[in-house]
């Protein structure tokens, strides 16, 4: 970013912003965090190409090493793209919504939110249930399981990685059926057993070489866990499912009813 053009270094990094010297931040992260910030609040748009590391580095008066780790931050997460001889590009920032207080699945929420959901089916097969898909189920252990493994995406950008289970005997035919589509509209159209409920966990891990090769990211994104038993109206469980979201698309909604609120202010 040159000297000579100030409005450069204002449009990539906001008007009179710098990394702060007294942090207990390291630099690098700072710089992370305000583009990350102004890429989610579209001061910079997705193609929008950013200047050369040299320019940045001179801009903020730091190192070329400095910037370079900020920008493998950024593209570590999804919100740039680095190509050798092309330059670094902005890409979209938009996050999928999960909203916990629903039973929804995902074909729901994302097209709830304007993008298009498909399904990549890596696994798809009746086998006897291991021990704790049997407990989470209710079932007797060895009982017959369907699981179905599939790569969900929206707007054709891979996002989750789902591996769901279903009791056999309350899912009779159920390999026989389309199932790039919603999982859940399915159970609930021809089965009569849509979730009514469910119990979910969340927990942040690192993707291991086959998620992140799933999901397109490096091995060693954050990703978050998600554990869920699903209930039908009667109570009986009809899905255990473990799903990993790429944690640079996904942010997830709770909310609190005062009650709770002053349950826990004791």
């Amino acid at each position: 970013m040159v000297h000579s053009d100030p409005r450069l270094e204002q449009r990539v990094f906001g008007p009179g912003w710098t990394p702060a010297e007294r942090s207990a931040k390291p630099v690098w992260l700072q710089i992370d965090e305000q583009l990350a910030g102004r890429i989610e609040a579209g001061q910079l748009t997705a193609g929008e190409r950013l200047p050369p590391e040299r320019e940045l580095a001179e801009a903020l008066s730091v190192s070329r090493m400095t910037v370079r780790q900020a920008l493998a931050s950024l593209a570590a997460r999804g919100l740039i793209e680095r190509g050798v001889g092309r330059g670094t590009f902005v890409r979209a920032a938009g996050k999928v919504e999960h909203d916990l207080t629903r039973v929804a699945g995902f074909t729901e929420e994302v097209e709830r939110q304007g993008l298009a959901a498909s399904a990549e089916i890596v696994a798809a097969e009746a086998l006897a249930a291991p021990e704790h898909v049997a407990a989470a189920l209710e079932l007797h252990p060895g009982a017959e399981v369907v699981r179905v493994e599939r790569v969900r995406s929206g707007g054709g950008r891979p996002l989750t990685l789902e591996d769901s289970w279903l009791p056999g005997e309350r899912f009779p035919g159920l390999l026989a059926h389309d199932l790039t589509g919603s999982l859940y509209a399915l159970m609930r159209d021809h089965y009569r057993l849509g979730p009514s409920r469910a119990t979910e966990r969340l927990e942040p891990v690192a993707a291991r070489s086959y998620e992140a090769a799933a999901l397109g990211v490096p091995e060693g994104s954050p990703l978050m866990l998600v554990e869920r038993v699903a209930y039908a109206e009667d109570g009986t469980p009809v899905e255990l499912a473990v799903d990993r979201h790429r944690g640079d698309r996904a942010r997830f909604l709770v909310r609190v009813v005062p009650g709770e609120l002053a349950r826990r202010d004791r």
